[in-house]
């Protein structure tokens, strides 16, 4: 074999390894590379800092319950038993605190179990729920109540609730529901680009795409269609027709009530002839400010957001349409029902509370007693939000393993939040009602 041939024999040879080292260099490198979080955040709803582990568990329901159980009656039947199981889906920004307080209220009652980790607002929000936590920390009773944040599974919520649950959630107007989110998750101090601009609205409209993928972990989820983020549906989905109408046709079937906040009396008046409960267990005041931002919104920008949030609105369409339908199909009583609730709130209102305070910069209400109902521990828990109330359930709930500094953490949150709301529950009565003979609870942690 001549010199020229071999040099060019060993010149191939040589091409091959450099091109399978430069392959090999390319795919190194594109597995290393840190993509920005906005992009990852989209390939998957698992939290990777909570591991979930898959099994092959399948719904195997013990007792079937008839249709009627979890149909709205369209007249309320005296004879009907309350239900004590609920699921409740939290959306944000919708109004959920003071409808969760009624949950609250009436678990507490009934002494029953909260689906919850300790102290804690939110079930792994926004990846999928730890289900491995949750059946280790299960009480012997079982769980009766979710009202945590939590973003819809409906196999993880077959299987932590017992059978005969009733699912319910809420919606709002995607305009406003925008809006809030908005002004109360800061979005315009969470995205860099936002921040020098008086109105923050318009630069963001300019190209909602591009500066949303600037938001941190903490808002993205919130920033486009939340209220179906929350309901399960995968933001890569959003402009997919088919898997929209998939959605909707979801929830219609997993969630027995859609409660719409516009309509919010009447829709307790329909969740209480469902659950049969009284009217009593519906009370409620707002614990937190009707922003109405969109008073002040230029009818173009109104006109983007819902094009921005198309999904939620078509959402929101369809599920007022259909509380429409069932409001028209109740008895005479029902509006009579729905004035009377009115009217307790109004009474049991001017005989709680004497002044209304703004809380968390406004965006919370706060409220002081009137001194003729200052020991009253109903006034107290509907005036207390939503993050102490978790705090209070969870010392009862988890009071044989949190340590002595998460007893101290949420006794200082509760006084130091009293001074701002001095309506709400005291530390006093929730180390009262723990075991008050208990010198876990005696000392270091007395009343200073």
């Amino acid at each position: 074999m001549s010199l020229a041939k071999v040099i060019q024999r060993i010149k191939k040879e040589w091409q091959i390894i450099v091109t399978i080292l430069g392959i090999y260099i390319f795919y190194y490198t594109l597995t290393s590379i840190n993509w920005p979080k906005a992009q990852r955040r989209l390939k998957s709803d698992i939290d990777p800092e909570v591991p979930i582990k898959t099994d092959s568990w399948i719904y195997n329901p013990g007792k079937v319950y008839p249709p009627e159980w979890y149909a709205i009656p369209k007249k309320p039947d005296p004879q009907c038993k309350p239900k004590h199981n609920l699921h409740f889906l939290r959306t944000h920004q919708t109004g959920t605190s003071s409808i969760t307080n009624i949950f609250y209220r009436y678990g507490q009652e009934h002494d029953l179990k909260f689906v919850m980790n300790a102290l804690k607002l939110n079930l792994n929000y926004p990846g999928r729920i730890n289900m491995h936590y949750l059946e280790s920390v299960k009480p012997p009773q079982g769980y009766s109540i979710l009202c945590q944040y939590s973003r819809f599974h409906k196999m993880d919520a077959l299987r932590i609730m017992p059978d005969g649950t009733i699912f319910t959630t809420l919606l709002r107007h995607p305009v406003d529901q925008f809006l809030s989110v908005f002004h109360n998750h800061g979005i315009k101090e969470e995205i860099r680009n936002l921040q020098p601009h008086h109105n923050p609205y318009e630069e963001f409209f300019r190209n909602p795409k591009k500066i949303s993928m600037m938001a941190s972990d903490a808002v993205f989820h919130l920033i486009q269609n939340s209220m179906s983020f929350d309901l399960g549906l995968n933001p890569l989905q959003f402009p997919n027709e088919t898997a929209v109408d998939e959605l909707i046709k979801k929830v219609d079937e997993d969630f027995h009530l859609v409660i719409i906040i516009e309509m919010l009396d009447e829709c307790l008046v329909l969740l209480r002839r469902l659950m049969c409960w009284d009217l009593k267990h519906m009370i409620y005041v707002k614990l937190s400010v009707n922003n109405e931002y969109s008073n002040g919104i230029k009818p173009e920008i109104r006109e983007k957001i819902l094009d921005w949030n198309s999904v939620d609105k078509k959402l929101y369409d369809h599920f007022y349409k259909k509380l429409q339908r069932i409001i028209s199909e109740q008895d005479e009583d029902f509006h009579k029902e729905v004035a009377m609730l009115k009217k307790i709130n109004a009474e049991f209102w001017r005989e709680c509370y004497s002044n209304v305070l703004p809380v968390f910069d406004g965006n919370k209400i706060g409220y002081t007693l009137q001194d003729t109902h200052s020991d009253n521990k109903t006034c107290k828990t509907l005036a207390t939000d939503d993050v102490t109330q978790t705090h209070v359930i969870g010392l009862k709930q988890f009071k044989d393993t949190l340590p002595p500094s998460d007893i101290l953490m949420v006794r200082n949150h509760m006084q130091n939040l009293g001074k701002f709301n001095p309506a709400m529950l005291k530390w006093g009565d929730v180390y009262n009602a723990l075991d008050p003979d208990d010198a876990y609870y005696k000392s270091p942690f007395d009343e200073l």
